[in-house]
C-alpha cells in the first residue's frame, strides 16, 4: 500500500503542465530537475540543459523609453546625471524634457523608425538624452569609442547606414569631411562649434521653443542599439538589440534576489558612478537601470584616480559598478583607503572572469563584508547570469538569471554535457540579440538549432547551477573589458610593405586585464618594433595598440591548412616574458 501511494504521488509530481519540458535530442516530454543529469522515462535520453532557478519574469511590451521613465513623476525633482568635471546636470523632469526635444529635432531631419544615429562621446550628462531620445522615435542608435580613429568610426558609419554623428567639439575636425561624403552624415556636436553645417546638442535641449514628441507606439522586436562587437570571433559586427531584449533584462537584473538597489525615494537616492563606457553593453545596461530605479549617475568623461576618489567620498557611493582593472586600481592605489570606502556595500562585476586572489586582496585591505557580486554578460545576450545576493562566490559568475536558459557543449563534437564537465557554455534568453546586422551568416554560426547562442567561452556549471568560466575558445583580447579582434590588427600590420606575416594575441597585463603582442615574420632586418607600433598606432584606438609589444620570429605556427594555432603562440608568449625576466631573451628561439 506504501509503495502504491509513493508511486501515485511521483506520477501525479511528474505530470504538472509547469514541470514537463521536451528532451533536447528528440522532442518528447521528460521530467526536469533543475541543473541536474535526468533520465527521460519515455526516450531514455539525459536531460542536460541548466534552466534558471530564479523565477520567471513578464515581458515589457511596447516602447523601451516607457518602460526607463515609468516612475518619473515620484523623482521629477531629483538630479538624474551630473558629470563630475563640469557640474552640468539635469534633473528627472529636465532629462526628459530634453529627451523630448530630441526626438522632435530628430523628427524635423526627417529621422524615422529604422534609422540608425551613432554615437561617439565619452560618458557626459547627454548620453541618455541621445539614445532615449532617439528610441523614442524607433531611432537605432549604434555607439561606440570616441578614442577610435577616423577610419574606424567611418567604417562604422557605412556599416550601420547611420545618418547622423553626434561627437565632442575637438572630434569635429576629424570627421567635417562627412558633411560632404556620399551620402551625407549630418553632424551635432555636444558643445560650441563654429562649422557651418553642424548644431549644438545642448542648444538644441535647452530651447524653450523646442519641438518636443512623447514616445510612438512600437513592437518590442524593434532594434534599439546597434553596439559593434566581435562575438566569437572576426571583425566586429553590428548586434541587434530590440527594446524587448533590454527592458526585459532590466527586470532580471532587478530582481530582489539579484539586486538590492534601493528605489528612489524623497529623502534617498542611490548615487552611481558611472567609470564604465556607455558605449559598452555593460555601461548602457547600469545607465538605463540606474535612470529606470532613480538613481543619480554621475558620469566620468574619463578615468582619473584622484576625481574617481573624491567623488566616491563626496557622494557616499553604496554600489560601484567595475571591471577588474578597476579592482585592481582600487587595491593599488594608495589614495583609495578603508575610510574612503565608508559607505560600499556592494561592488558588482563584469566584462572579464574576476579571481579569487584578486577579491581577498580587496577585502584584505578593505572590509570584509563588501559583496562583491560578478556577473556574466555579453553584448548578444547582455547580462546573462548573476551570484545571488548575499551568496558571494569568488571566482564563479554565479546562477543563471530569470527566463535564462544554459547548456554545456563539447568543444569538439557539440554534444551537450552535464554538471561539473567542462565545455562551451550556450545561453538561450529573451534579452538575446535579434541577429547580426546584415550578416545572417554570422548570425546562423553563433545560434544554433534549438535558440541556443554559443558565448565562445568555455565553461562548467556545478550541481548548484553556479557557473565558472574556465577559459574562451575564441580568439578576442579583452583590454580593459573592451573586445580587440586579433585578426583586426592582424589585417591591418599585413598593409605594412616589410611585413610578410603576423600573429597577434593577448597577454596578461596587470592594470589592463589582457593586451595585444605581435608576433611578425619580416620581410627584411630592417623592420623595427618601433616601425610597426609607428604603423599601427595612427589606425586603431589606443586599446588595440601593441601594449604587450612586438617579437620577430622566423615564422608562426599553422596547421597544415594555414590556421594560426593561437593557442601555441599563446604559450609562446609566455616563454617570451620569462626569459625576458630572466635576462635571457635572446635565448628564444621560434
Amino acid at each position: 500500500m506504501l509503495q502504491s501511494i509513493t508511486t501515485f504521488r511521483v506520477i501525479q509530481r511528474c505530470f504538472r503542465p509547469e514541470r514537463l519540458r521536451n528532451c533536447n535530442l528528440c522532442g518528447s516530454n521528460w521530467w526536469r530537475r533543475q541543473g541536474r543529469r535526468t533520465l527521460n522515462s519515455s526516450c531514455g535520453h539525459q536531460q542536460l540543459v541548466f534552466p534558471s532557478q530564479f523565477p520567471d519574469v513578464q515581458q515589457p511590451r511596447g516602447n523601451l523609453v516607457n518602460t526607463i521613465f515609468e516612475n518619473i513623476d515620484s523623482r521629477s525633482s531629483q538630479v538624474a546625471v551630473e558629470c563630475s568635471e563640469s557640474g552640468r546636470t539635469y534633473t528627472y523632469n529636465q532629462l526628459l524634457d530634453a529627451t523630448r526635444k530630441w526626438a522632435g529635432f530628430l523628427s524635423i531631419l526627417g529621422l524615422e523608425k529604422g534609422d540608425v544615429i551613432a554615437i561617439a562621446l565619452p560618458n557626459c550628462p547627454e548620453y541618455p538624452v541621445l539614445v532615449l531620445g532617439a528610441n523614442s522615435l524607433g531611432v537605432i542608435a549604434t555607439t561606440m569609442n570616441p578614442k577610435n580613429t577616423k577610419d574606424e568610426i567611418a567604417n562604422q558609419l557605412q556599416v550601420s547606414g547611420a545618418k547622423l554623428l553626434v561627437v565632442t567639439p575637438s572630434l569635429m575636425g576629424e570627421v567635417v569631411h562627412l558633411l560632404s561624403s556620399n551620402p551625407p552624415v549630418q553632424l551635432v556636436s555636444n558643445g560650441p562649434c563654429n562649422i557651418p553645417g553642424t548644431f549644438n546638442l545642448q542648444d538644441i535641449v535647452a530651447d524653450p521653443s523646442g519641438t518636443r514628441i512623447d514616445p510612438i507606439e512600437l513592437t518590442e522586436r524593434t532594434i534599439s542599439l546597434l553596439p559593434f562587437s566581435s562575438g566569437t570571433t572576426g571583425p566586429p559586427k553590428g548586434v541587434q538589440v530590440s527594446h524587448g531584449a533590454i527592458a526585459i533584462n532590466l527586470r532580471m537584473i532587478s530582481h530582489p534576489s539579484v539586486t538590492a538597489t534601493k528605489l528612489a525615494t524623497d529623502p534617498f537616492q542611490e548615487p552611481y558612478m558611472c567609470v564604465l563606457p556607455f558605449y559598452h553593453m555593460f555601461g548602457m545596461l547600469i545607465m538605463m537601470f540606474g535612470i529606470q530605479q532613480g538613481a543619480k549617475l554621475v558620469t566620468f568623461p574619463s578615468f582619473q584616480p584622484g576625481q574617481f576618489v573624491s567623488t566616491l567620498r563626496k557622494h557616499r557611493v553604496r554600489t560601484l559598478h567595475l571591471v577588474p582593472p578597476l579592482v585592481s586600481f582600487l587595491i593599488q592605489s594608495p589614495d583609495v583607503t578603508a575610510e574612503s570606502m565608508t559607505f560600499l556595500k556592494k561592488i558588482i562585476i563584469s566584462a572579464t572572469p574576476f579571481s579569487s586572489s584578486l577579491a581577498q586582496a580587496f577585502k584584505s585591505k578593505f572590509r570584509d563584508d563588501v559583496f562583491l557580486q560578478e556577473m556574466f554578460g555579453m553584448t548578444e545576450v547582455l547580462l546573462a547570469s548573476a551570484n545571488p545576493y548575499g551568496g558571494e562566490r569568488n571566482g564563479s559568475c554565479g546562477k543563471m538569471l530569470s527566463n535564462v536558459t544554459a547548456k554545456v557543449v563539447d568543444t569538439s563534437t557539440g554534444s551537450a554535457l552535464g554538471p561539473n564537465e567542462i565545455g562551451e557554455l550556450c545561453l538561450k534568453t529573451p534579452s538575446m540579440m535579434t541577429g547580426y546586422h546584415e550578416n545572417e551568416e554570422a548570425t546562423s554560426s553563433v545560434i544554433d538549432a534549438e535558440g541556443f547562442l554559443r558565448t565562445g567561452d568555455v565553461a562548467v556549471i556545478d550541481n548548484e547551477g553556479y557557473v565558472k568560466i574556465v577559459d574562451r575558445t575564441k580568439e578576442l583580447i579583452k583590454v580593459k573589458g573592451l573586445q580587440v579582434s586579433p585578426s583586426e590588427i592582424e589585417n591591418i600590420l599585413r598593409q605594412h610593405p616589410q611585413v610578410g606575416d603576423v600573429g597577434v594575441v593577448g597577454v596578461p597585463h596587470e592594470r589592463q586585464g589582457e593586451v595585444p603582442k605581435a608576433f611578425v615574420v619580416a620581410r627584411n632586418e630592417e623592420l623595427s618594433a618601433d616601425d610597426i607600433h609607428s604603423f599601427l598606432n595612427t589606425r586603431v584606438a589606443p586599446h588595440k595598440r601593441l601594449v604587450g609589444g612586438v617579437f620577430f620570429v622566423k615564422e608562426l605556427p599553422r596547421t597544415p591548412t594555414g590556421k594560426l594555432l593561437r593557442r601555441e603562440l599563446k604559450l609562446r608568449a609566455g616563454e617570451v616574458e620569462i626569459l625576458r625576466s630572466q635576462g635571457r631573451y635572446e635565448q628564444l628561439k621560434i
